[in-house]
């Protein structure tokens, strides 16, 4: 029903007196909706996600709309292992161990000695509240690139070039020894880092990956029939990178010519070149392969496509599981690898790898995949990057010292990649977060040195 008010042009006391009763039916209206609205907020609670850093619409939708709203509703459990139970308190049954590092969303206050908590894949229950911390998920920096400054394609690549910018100017690395890397989170296939991908490099035995590709290719369409003893050499070329495995592979695949050509049919590969095969001594100069080209094989791996569309669903989910197996693998103790051994979240069990290292004197390369937890549920990125000298020769002294201070280089980039992640999916994460913060702001004040390009 619309409300009409008669006003009298004539009567200017009568005018204001009218203004003055709509005003307050207004403002009645207007605290009633208000009044309606909050009572509507606790029939349906929600949580708010930051608008500057991305969320996974596909959990955080389905959790929202049942979340108490309260200010901390991101939890990260601090005990080495903590006791998911089905109600508050001791006597309830354990539903799930919580690892140190789970993410979980707070569905409860955080002032009882319990709290409930929802972990992401729809479980629901309650931990001792001493046991976890609540945290408010803090975006990167808002920063203000100047006009003329260089586009970065991420905040990480940012800080990776300003990483390399200042390592050369201090001569810690020589300039001769480039970075060719990729970074892509495979929960949405965007490409956040991508640094001399083309780049053809000394693939030293990051080769063994696409070998290990052909003999699956080779093995589905009948041309191989496996036994335990190709079986046993597949695991010692991937797990424990023999070169002499390597060398009966290739053989068994008919020669690197073969193998090049096959794997040229796939799309897969563009750098790949499969010249030789490994020598006793390890030095294997001419084959070559590119970032981009390893990166392509992880994430048809990981996405369940390796051995083509001729291929049904499942025969290539079983191949790509079976070659994930693999890439799982611990290998020898001594054969670190450049992603997680020896960086700040190399302890932390609920990050897991799968990759192959390689090197070769005046090449350190690594390509794997890195799986975190968030509390959108797991989460992934490929990640592979080489360091290069093509001058090998210029290297002096023992190539193990250079192999070692590359290596080190590589993991406190692995260390920002994993810190930009986490922040990403709002985990709580102290791990690499401030080296990469550091980086990425000086790297839009300068500009990169062109040596990087």
């Amino acid at each position: 029903m619309e409300l009409r008010l008669p006003l009298r042009k004539d009567n200017n006391g009568y005018y204001w007196l009218s203004t003055f009763r709509i005003v307050n039916l207004y403002l009645f209206l207007l605290l009633f909706s208000q009044d309606s609205l909050q009572a509507k907020e606790h029939l349906q609670p929600s949580i708010k996600f930051p608008q500057d850093s991305l969320q996974s619409p596909s959990v955080a939708d389905s959790t929202k709309s049942r979340l108490f709203f309260n200010k901390n509703n991101f939890a990260v459990v601090t005990a080495s292992a903590l006791n998911l139970r089905s109600g508050p308190g001791m006597g309830n049954p354990v539903i799930k161990i919580l690892p140190k590092g789970t993410h979980v969303l707070s569905l409860s206050s955080e002032n009882d000695a319990w709290m409930k908590v929802f972990v992401p894949h729809k479980i629901e229950g309650w931990v001792a509240q001493k046991h976890v911390k609540t945290y408010q998920p803090k975006p990167f920096p808002l920063i203000h690139e100047k006009k003329d400054s260089k586009p970065f394609r991420s905040f990480l690549e940012a800080g990776i070039l300003n990483y390399m910018e200042e390592i050369y100017a201090h001569n810690k690395l020589k300039v001769e020894d480039k970075l060719s890397i990729i970074v892509q989170d495979l929960d949405n296939e965007n490409i956040v880092v991508s640094i001399n991908p083309r780049k053809s490099v000394k693939s030293a035995s990051t080769i063994k990956v696409p070998i290990l590709h052909a003999y699956m290719i080779q093995r589905s369409s009948g041309n191989l029939l496996e036994n335990t003893k190709y079986k046993m050499h597949v695991e010692k070329m991937i797990r424990f990178s023999s070169n002499e495995s390597t060398n009966v592979l290739i053989k068994l695949l008919g020669g690197p010519e073969k193998i090049q050509h096959l794997l040229e049919n796939t799309n897969v590969y563009k750098e790949l070149k499969l010249i030789e095969t490994i020598p006793e001594n390890g030095r294997a100069y001419l084959n070559k392969i590119s970032v981009a080209d390893l990166n392509q094989i992880f994430k048809t791996i990981w996405y369940h496509r390796v051995i083509g569309s001729e291929y049904s669903k499942l025969q290539n989910k079983i191949v790509s599981n079976e070659m994930l197996y693999l890439l799982g693998l611990p290998g020898h103790s001594w054969l670190k690898d450049r992603i997680k051994e020896e960086t700040c979240f190399s302890t932390n069990k609920t990050v897991k790898i799968w990759d192959k290292t390689g090197f070769v004197k005046g090449a350190n390369g690594n390509a794997g995949i890195v799986e975190i937890n968030t509390p959108h549920g797991r989460k992934a990125y490929s990640i592979v990057l080489f360091i290069e000298r093509e001058d090998y020769n210029s290297i002096t002294g023992d190539a193990i010292n250079w192999f070692e201070q590359v290596s080190m280089h590589m993991r406190r980039i692995s260390e920002m990649t994993y810190a930009y992640f986490l922040n990403r999916y709002h985990s709580y994460n102290q791990c690499g977060l401030s080296l990469l913060i550091r980086h990425a702001k000086r790297a839009f004040i300068s500009h990169p040195a062109k040596v990087l390009m």
